[in-house]
């Protein structure tokens, strides 16, 4: 597909001169920026930084679900040797806020404080302590003396709606959400039809239900939680943590502790690992600045691993039932998906993961009847929140789980009937009512993947059955879609500079969580120029020293950083034209800017490490030091796609069963860097497969959680992976930087259902509750056997 013109005179102004070209950096597997750092141990992580002269905090956490704190008596904690602070619910500000890490106010209820003096799920914070030493501040913690006052709890968001459940939220908040019913523990709920479903149902020769259940799991990123904070020598708030989103991070900092946006910074080192819960500004840093500014005194609070599983925010379960009418040819005639999801003790990302599961999901299928049903609903578990898949993970598995119950009831291939039914280029996707985001798309490739998946993996053909009749294998597709960023809420600002010997340096407030956007910011910046990548630095990780960015979350990075530097890249580039045109006494148009050099119309060229020399001694007139901006916000969204297909093999006697084969198909538009592409799908897949097979996260009747640590928490080890085929089935998105699209989030949504599938197919189990494990599949041959 051609590009198209967006009007933006940016975009006009590129010349034919620095179209993307085969030797460009765009499109080629360039190393990542950092990667020698990552590979030697020499790249520096939050707690990498000496911190020898900082005070160690500890947290008291709640040993129940649902209480009042009636008093707190700090006193004989504050007198041990070495305490410099004690904080609780009375020493913190009163005002409360959301720690969803969107710009201000954020689609979430302001709804808890740093230190709450009602707390709602086991492990949550209740005071805090600096000391000089860690065994200090541990013995302080166990000293401080609690009188709780326990309440009734819940922790089932279909219980918590029931007349006899406690209210966990009882008090009036500012920013409630869409039909917001506190008393009965509804954060938000929402209907958006399209069409009339219910005439569909009347069109349809079949009409086909189902309920699908989808756990909590956590991000598990390497590095736990960690904040450095201090006040520096001008009296500023000084935040060292792990986050994706360090301008939002400094704004919601600012905010709770009445501070102003420029007297505060975070400075967000090397990140081990993201999934989305360093979207959020976590209590970790919280509590981290209210400590720093008590003491006036550097501060390290780091979470341990059990801290970071009991306390940090997961994955919101849902209850997914679907409705689907359909006619022997195959045709959808209506979709309804109703989701129910437990956001757990706190509004963070209530609303939006809930509006996701349905409406990522359904726009895969344009049928001419769709509604989508929901609320979200508080609970005393841990808070959910971000994470990778952003609700379309649970929405994908219980619709695309469905589809082969559908494809079922009229005799048809599955993979026919998402054939005849998936999105095609021109079709509109299935937004929420609000949203302001375009909705017809351009750039379609599902179609694609789904036949590139079939092809790899001999769908056609069917698995070869093992000589043993013990054991049955099956097949098992589904498709999948994503975003590029939130409509109309992404921002993003980036300034280039040339240097005088020619190399660039990139300014960019996006943070690289290890996904490889601050490579991917320098191809897009060396591309407009011509030049390698190892002429290109990217800043990228201060508040300080690069201009405002949302962050990295909702797979905005590639797309709306991308655009800002590409827009950035190319106003400096016709900076570079002008002075040259100025020099030689020729039309800028006539100056061409290729493979790292200046190229004129009479057929001579200079180096750019010359030509930056020369602006930036003057030889040619006046010194110049040439810098280019650029900013990016939209309405856009652009949709990456995905075709999963997965072969397993089931034990009949024992219920076991293995993943033998994932392959991924997916559309990203133009891949930047194929290999960190790849690396994206692949890293996505594990992440749904541990999703699929065995990650959970049990709590105890009290609301306690069951697993103690990374010894019981089931996530996938190299060695349990099956073969993982990744095709990347590349397409043109018109408002793409260089064609591209996002890749980060798309290819974790399919394999939950594929799996189920295949396992329907090889047995005839239809396992309906993640995670799918032995038993459940043992369980209900057993029930097949009796009947």
């Amino acid at each position: 597909m051609p590009r198209s013109d967006t009007g933006d005179p940016e975009t006009a102004a590129k010349s034919t001169s620095e179209a993307r070209g085969d030797d460009a950096p765009v499109g080629e597997s360039v190393e990542k920026v950092d990667g020698w750092g990552l590979v030697t141990g020499k790249a520096r992580y939050t707690d990498d930084v000496p911190t020898d002269d900082a005070l160690a905090a500890k947290v008291l956490r709640s040993p129940h679900a649902h209480a009042r704190v009636r008093s707190i008596d700090t006193e004989a904690a504050e007198t041990i040797a070495g305490v410099k602070a004690v904080l609780t619910h009375e020493d913190v500000p009163e005002d409360r806020f959301t720690r969803t890490g969107f710009p201000y106010p954020a689609p979430a209820p302001f709804d808890e404080r740093v230190l709450n003096e009602t707390v709602r799920f086991v492990g949550e914070p209740v005071a805090a302590v600096a000391a000089r030493t860690a065994e200090a501040a541990a013995a302080a913690v166990d000293a401080i003396e609690v009188d709780y006052e326990p309440y009734d709890h819940v922790l089932d968001a279909h219980e918590a709606m029931g007349a006899d459940a406690p209210t966990l939220h009882p008090e009036p908040y500012e920013n409630p959400q869409e039909n917001a019913a506190p008393e009965r523990n509804v954060v938000c709920e929402t209907r958006h039809e399209e069409g009339n479903v219910e005439r569909g149902f009347e069109a349809a020769d079949e009409v086909v239900e189902g309920e699908y259940e989808t756990q909590a799991v956590h991000h598990l990123p390497m590095e736990t939680n960690t904040t450095i904070a201090w006040v520096d020598d001008r009296r500023r708030l000084v935040l060292r943590t792990t986050t994706q989103v360090s301008h939002i991070c400094r704004d919601k900092i600012a905010r709770v502790f009445g501070l102003n946006r420029t007297d505060v910074r975070v400075v967000k080192p090397r990140v081990g690992g993201g999934f989305g819960v360093r979207q959020d500004t976590l209590p970790n840093q919280f509590i981290g600045a209210a400590l720093a500014l008590e003491t006036g005194e550097k501060v390290r609070l780091k979470n341990d691993r059990k801290e970071d599983l009991h306390g940090a925010q997961t994955r919101h379960a849902q209850t997914v039932r679907v409705k689907t009418g359909v006619r022997e040819d195959g045709t959808l005639t209506a979709m309804h998906v109703d989701v129910t999801s437990n956001t757990g003790a706190y509004g963070c990302h209530a609303s939006a993961v809930l509006m996701n599961a349905a409406h990522e999901p359904l726009s895969v299928y344009p049928c001419e009847n769709r509604l989508f049903t929901g609320r979200a609903v508080y609970t005393n578990v841990t808070p959910g929140g971000a994470m990778r898949g952003y609700g379309a993970v649970q929405g994908t598995f219980g619709i695309e789980s469905h589809l082969d119950e559908v494809a079922a009831a009229i005799g048809m291939d599955p993979v026919e009937l998402r054939r005849r039914n998936a999105v095609e280029e021109g079709d509109e996707s299935f937004e929420p009512e609000y949203s302001e985001s375009k909705r017809t798309l351009e750039s379609v490739g599902v179609k694609e993947c789904l036949e590139r998946a079939c092809e790899t993996l001999g769908w056609a053909d069917g698995p070869e059955e093992p000589a043993d009749d013990r054991y049955q294998r099956g097949y098992g597709v589904a498709l999948a879609m994503a975003k590029s960023g939130v409509p109309s809420s992404e921002f993003s600002r980036c300034n280039i500079t040339l240097e005088d010997d020619g190399t660039l340096t990139v300014r960019v407030g996006v943070g690289d969580t290890g996904q490889g956007s601050e490579t991917v910011m320098g191809q897009i910046a060396a591309s407009v120029f011509g030049l390698g990548i190892e002429s290109v630095h990217v800043k990228a990780d201060d508040t300080d020293a690069t201009p405002w960015d949302n962050g990295a979350y909702a797979s905005s990075t590639t797309y709306i950083s991308g655009n800002a530097t590409e827009k950035a890249a190319r106003d400096l580039a016709a900076k570079v034209r002008d002075l040259a045109a100025e020099w030689r006494g020729v039309a800028p148009d006539d100056v061409e800017l290729a493979d790292g050099e200046v190229r004129f119309p009479d057929g001579e060229s200079m180096a750019l490490e010359r030509f930056a020399s020369e602006a930036f001694q003057g030889i040619h007139g006046p010194k110049r030091r040439l810098t280019g901006t650029g900013k990016h916000h939209t309405a856009l969204s652009p949709k990456p796609f995905a075709a999963q297909l997965a072969a397993v093999e089931v034990d009949t006697e024992t219920g076991e069963f293995e993943v033998r084969r994932l392959v991924n198909a997916v559309d990203c538009g133009r891949a930047i860097n194929p290999a960190g592409a790849r690396g994206q799908v692949i890293g996505g897949a594990v992440m749904g497969l541990g999703q699929t097979v065995s990650e959970d996260l049990p709590l105890d009747d009290r609301g306690a959680p069951e697993f103690r640590g990374l010894r019981d928490y089931e996530v996938m080890h190299a060695p349990e992976l099956p073969d993982i085929d990744t095709e990347l089935v590349e397409t043109d998105e018109p408002t793409g930087p260089f064609g591209a699209k996002s890749v980060g989030e798309v290819s974790i949504l399919g394999p939950p259902a594929a799996i189920a599938n295949a396992i329907h197919d090889a047995v005839g189990v239809r396992a309906t509750e993640l995670p799918i494990t032995p038993e459940t599949v043992w369980t209900a041959l057993q029930e097949d056997r009796d009947r």
